[in-house]
């Protein structure tokens, strides 16, 4: 089973938790690939003993140039399922089952693990999370509860329906912005409930980043 899924792991200075969360996700998963944004710590010798494989940027390229590298080795590899979850443990092994469950059982083309209970988050997260999601509610007349979800699994070949552009400063906005652009080209998503794991609270955007993604949402339904 999941022997046509990619799990990929964007990385950097995760030498806390990578091995945890690779001890978990090998135990499930036969294809698992972390790209490592050069990191500056220990994160690829605490995952050298792992039977994965491993990609490392000479430079940092944010997490949005780690998925870009992630789906160009899926399709060459002919992956037909490519799964994100995040280095940082916020992320269950079990909830990656569940979604990659679903899009068998589905037949979709994108699934969205959301957070549902999100009191475990902090209060920015929180309050983002909510706000993007009526804000996205509004604009796109679809209800999804999570844009920003960074646990998904798509189909890989919708590459051209959810390509996505965020790079830079920007970043962090490539799992909206494939959302974004998946509903505007009508792609079947489902959506499953995930735990909500509590990360580092410097993790993640900033006030004026998260102002920014508001603005970026209303700029790709219209203009994209």
């Amino acid at each position: 089973m999941f022997d046509d899924i990619l799990v990929a792991i964007p990385a950097y200075n995760e030498q806390k938790n990578i091995s945890e969360v690779l001890n978990e996700v090998c135990k499930k998963f036969k294809y698992v690939l972390v790209v490592d944004n050069n990191s500056e710590d220990q994160t690829i010798k605490k995952i050298e003993n792992f039977p994965i494989f491993l990609i490392k940027h000479k430079y940092n390229l944010g997490k949005s140039g780690s998925m870009k590298t992630a789906l160009q080795f899926a399709k060459i590899r002919k992956f037909k399922y490519l799964a994100f979850m995040d280095a940082d443990g916020q992320h269950k092994t079990n909830d990656l089952i569940k979604i990659c469950k679903k899009i068998y059982d589905e037949n979709s083309e994108l699934i969205i693990g959301y957070r549902k209970n999100l009191i475990d988050l902090n209060l920015k997260k929180r309050i983002g999370t909510i706000i993007l999601q009526r804000l996205f509610s509004l604009v796109y007349k679809k209800k999804l509860f999570d844009i920003q979800s960074g646990l998904r699994i798509f189909d890989t070949s919708i590459e051209s329906k959810i390509n996505w552009h965020s790079t830079g400063i920007n970043h962090y906005f490539a799992d909206a912005e494939i959302t974004c652009n998946a509903v505007k080209n009508n792609c079947k998503i489902d959506q499953i409930p995930i735990e909500a794991l509590s990360s580092e609270k410097y993790k993640g955007m900033n006030i004026v980043q998260g102002l920014y993604l508001v603005l970026m949402i209303l700029y790709w339904r219209v203009f994209r």
